[in-house]
């Protein structure tokens, strides 16, 4: 059955790119995570928990403040990773398998739970919230993190370049394709309304944005292809062609607008935090 699921919602798809993925995140999404963990009161002892934790950057930001820290994830490649880098670092942190819309966890068991660009692919956003809220004590907080939906940011503007060559001599579709899932918790007003009806007794929303600089463009081009389900089965739909064509509107619009570089692309993202009652 859950071959029938979207990639980014199936445990076996992540764990395929487990490692790109953490390369990626270094990158793109670590920014994110430390913001998120400035956001919440964390000190020595505080019990956090981290859901749909990829490979574990709020994990780490919460841990390195002195934190007790439960990662969890659904994908076991990503657990996996996340325990191997928490050795190689010398942190200590528990890290279990586990669904994020049904968590193992006693109520009211933690004094901060977060999901960094983890719950956006939720099949259900609002359970887990909920459960966020559910194994929060008493003026605990929840944060999580998504992205600024379409067109905003560079990666936007990108994409759209790089699939209109891909696809120049496909047939136009007869209407735009719908808004992907994660979309739905990208407005700002709409998303603190969401923590705010799921239970929360306080929430509210900063907008962030961060840029990644590389020196080549083969650390782009090489990366993002393979660093979450959506892009593998994106690249996975195309002919050789179309991935050669996708990637060179890519490097040229680079060159054109940055030159030899330093090469650098903006990301946007919202980050809610919300207490409990």
């Amino acid at each position: 059955m859950s071959a029938t699921l979207p990639p980014d919602q199936r445990p076996d798809a992540w764990s395929a790119v487990a490692d790109a993925y953490d390369n990626f995140s270094q990158q793109v999404t670590l920014p994110f995570a430390e913001d998120a963990a400035r956001l919440v009161r964390i000190t020595q002892g505080t019990r956090v928990l981290d859901v749909a934790a990829g490979t574990g950057n709020f994990a780490f930001a919460a841990a390195r403040l002195g934190a007790q820290v439960l990662a969890t994830d659904f994908a076991p490649a990503m657990v996996e990773r996340l325990r191997r880098k928490a050795r190689a670092e010398g942190l200590t942190m528990d890290a279990a398998v586990m669904d994020g819309q049904a968590l193992d966890v006693p109520d009211h068991s933690f004094d901060v739970a977060a999901s960094i660009f983890g719950l956006l692919f939720f099949p259900d956003h609002d359970t887990g919230l909920r459960e966020l809220l559910r194994v929060l004590v008493s003026g605990g907080r929840a944060v999580i993190s998504t992205w600024a939906p379409p067109p905003r940011g560079e990666m936007s503007r990108l994409m759209g370049i790089a699939m209109a060559a891909a696809m120049a001599d496909a047939p136009r579709p007869a209407s735009p394709p719908p808004s992907p899932h994660w979309a739905k918790l990208g407005d700002a007003e709409a998303l603190r309304s969401r923590l705010l009806a799921n239970g929360f007794a306080h929430a509210h929303v900063v907008e962030v944005r961060h840029v990644w600089i590389f020196d080549r463009l083969e650390d782009f081009t090489q990366t993002m292809p393979k660093a979450a389900p959506p892009a593998v089965a994106m690249f996975d739909a195309m002919t050789p062609a179309q991935r050669t064509a996708f990637l060179d509107a890519i490097e040229a619009d680079f060159r054109e607008r940055q030159g030899e570089g330093p090469y650098a692309i903006t990301h946007e993202a919202l980050i809610a935090v919300g207490t409990a009652p």
